[in-house]
């Protein structure tokens, strides 16, 4: 099986300048100007986690994951990335990433929004090279509160199985929903789940599912920690491979 090195790289700059001057033929006045410095429109967080073994049996487990969020009045970017590895003293057993970015462009300034989201998929132990997927459609939020937001989605899109034996655009519906609840100042749980049934046959679909529970640990700096679980579900996986690909564990997370 040909193994592919893909890398996922995403960056922002964003840079502003001001200046401002007054002056009069005959007098110069000097006010005092107070500049306040708006809040910045991007967020998101790192979080990694580490765990090994030793003695008998010797075992590492890695996870990272990098979020990056840009909201304004009239849209919003949401950036994932994460990254999962696993190995003992006999051989590698893990070895997994996937990245997905979605724009939505609200309606009128409603609720209602257009979305375009791309996403790639590459596991070492597959028997394809890695997995593309476009989608576009409809999002609407149906709750926005200071503690708590869900947003559905509904879109149609095609996925590529890039170096597998069959390696067709499969044509996909888009059924999808991110909730998230600030139970107290210091908890809060999340989920995200996006359902892609193929549009030729319904018993062919995928599920992708991340969900977690984060307590605050640091104030001042924003630390996390972090209860993960990360699913991707495929009912008819190529041959060798099983269904679902669960990763869970613990994570510090860093919010910015």
């Amino acid at each position: 099986m040909k193994v592919t090195t893909l890398l996922f790289h995403l960056s922002c700059l964003f840079l502003t300048t001001a200046a401002c001057f007054g002056q009069n033929a005959t007098e110069i006045g000097i006010s005092e100007i107070i500049v306040e410095e708006d809040p910045s429109i991007w967020s998101g967080s790192l979080a990694a986690g580490l765990n090994g073994k030793s003695g008998n049996s010797q075992s590492v487990d890695m996870n990272l994951e990098m979020k990056w969020i840009r909201e304004t009045e009239f849209s919003k970017t949401d950036l994932l990335a994460n990254y999962f590895y696993s190995t003992n003293q006999i051989a590698t057993v893990t070895d997994r990433f996937f990245g997905q970015a979605r724009q939505e462009r609200k309606i009128q300034q409603g609720r209602l929004s257009v979305f375009a989201q791309s996403a790639v998929n590459w596991d070492r132990f597959k028997n394809y090279d890695y997995r593309i997927a476009l989608h576009s459609g409809l999002s609407y939020e149906v709750i926005k509160e200071d503690d708590r937001f869900l947003t559905t989605r509904l879109g149609a899109g095609a996925s590529k199985e890039v170096g597998a034996v069959i390696d067709d655009w499969i044509p996909e519906l888009q059924l999808g929903a991110d909730w998230e609840r600030k139970i107290t100042d210091t908890v809060k749980t999340y989920c995200t789940v996006d359902y892609y049934p193929s549009f030729t046959n319904f018993d062919d679909y995928r599920i992708n599912t991340n969900a977690g529970l984060e307590f605050l640990i640091d104030w001042e700096k924003d630390i996390n920690f972090r209860i993960f679980a990360f699913n991707r579900y495929d009912s008819t996986p190529p041959l060798g491979n099983v269904s679902s690909d669960l990763d869970y564990g613990f994570a510090l997370a860093f919010d910015f």
